[in-house]
């Protein structure tokens, strides 16, 4: 027969069976109610710090505007400023008469006077002065060179004077790469060359140094004689360094006259050598006088012409330089009555004289 269970442990067993899933169900309940904590948590988190992320983007919104607002105000005040500056500059500029520019107009002057201050400051002196040699003549001759010539309106206003005067073009450049044109049509005129000075910080491109080597001397003399087929007279841009070089003057000297060019000294330096090797050479020794416009003035420049006169009547020539300013050619125009006891002559005419 089937054994029958006991009422009394069935009741047990289902009243253990609800224990069971009551204690079940109350762990979910207590592992939801956690979740849904953690999301009301994270929820309340993400909220405050998107908030706290918007108050700082427009704290910094706010800053930046301020920044650029003081930027600007700051701007506008330097822009007054600069404005009064330059309405001051442009009174300034038209009550006060030009200046000509001493570092690159004048430079030959500049050059001559460190020099000059160098040569004292030396103990070697010079063994020989240059005795100037003379030309007989009924009349004085007087050679007048404008130097730095770089432009066709230097070149007219040259060309405009009622004198016969001998511009000294510069070598293209950078600066003024269409020189070689000017000469196209000219009949005299010399070759202003670039060489070292003592102490000169505005150096042309292409200025011959003490260093150059007789191969790059003989390149830039051949490249002139190219350019400038008709010249036949150099002289020295600044110089006061290449021209008081013994070694530097003889190697171009050599070279210069296999391409048919004569040396003219600018005399930028009381210790030049350029007599010397003119001697050694057999060639006659020409050599400035005279500068034209050491100061911006006409009734200086005119002084200086006078002088120049001066030295033509007693040696019976006088190499005066001067520089392509509108002042010098306002004075050179007014000087008739300080002229017209000599002949302004080109450079040619003295060499030629010279020479016999």
């Amino acid at each position: 027969m089937t054994k029958r269970k006991s009422p009394q442990k069935s009741r047990k067993t289902v009243v253990k069976k609800r224990k069971k899933s009551t204690k079940s169900k109350s762990t979910m309940t207590i592992v939801l109610i956690g979740l849904i904590l953690i999301l009301v948590i994270a929820l309340f988190t993400g909220v405050a710090g998107w908030i706290g992320y918007e108050a700082g983007k427009e704290k910094a919104s706010k800053s930046y505007e301020n920044q650029v607002e003081q930027y600007k105000n700051d701007l506008e005040k330097l822009r007054k400023k600069l404005d009064n500056t330059s309405s001051f500059l442009e009174k300034k500029e038209k009550s006060e008469p030009k200046k000509v520019s001493k570092s690159l107009d004048l430079s030959e002057i500049k050059d001559y006077v460190e020099a000059a201050e160098h040569s004292k400051k030396s103990t070697i002196r010079q063994k020989k002065s240059i005795v100037k040699k003379e030309i007989k003549t009924d009349r004085p001759k007087l050679v007048i060179i404008i130097d730095d010539v770089g432009s066709r309106a230097q070149l007219k206003a040259i060309k405009s004077l009622p004198w016969k005067i001998t511009p000294s073009i510069f070598p293209p450049t950078r600066r003024h790469p269409n020189t070689s044109k000017l000469a196209a049509n000219l009949q005299h005129y010399m070759i202003h060359l670039p060489m070292e000075a003592l102490n000169y910080k505005y150096e042309e491109d292409g200025t011959l140094r003490v260093q150059s080597s007789e191969s790059q001397i003989d390149t830039k003399v051949k490249k002139l004689r190219q350019l400038f087929p008709n010249a036949n007279y150099i002289n020295n841009h600044t110089g006061s360094r290449f021209t008081s070089d013994i070694i530097s003057m003889e190697r171009f000297f050599l070279i210069a006259k296999q391409y048919g060019f004569y040396f003219v000294d600018s005399r930028t330096t009381p210790k030049t050598v350029v007599p010397m090797v003119c001697k050694s050479f057999n060639e006659p020794y020409l050599a400035r006088d005279i500068f034209l416009d050491n100061k911006a003035d006409i009734g200086y420049i005119k002084n200086q012409l006078r002088k120049a006169v001066k030295i033509a009547k007693k040696h019976g020539y006088a190499i005066a330089i001067g520089h392509p300013h509108s002042i010098t050619f306002k004075a050179l125009a007014s000087s008739g009555n300080i002229l017209k006891n000599v002949d302004v002559v080109y450079i040619d005419e003295i060499y030629y004289s010279l020479s016999n």
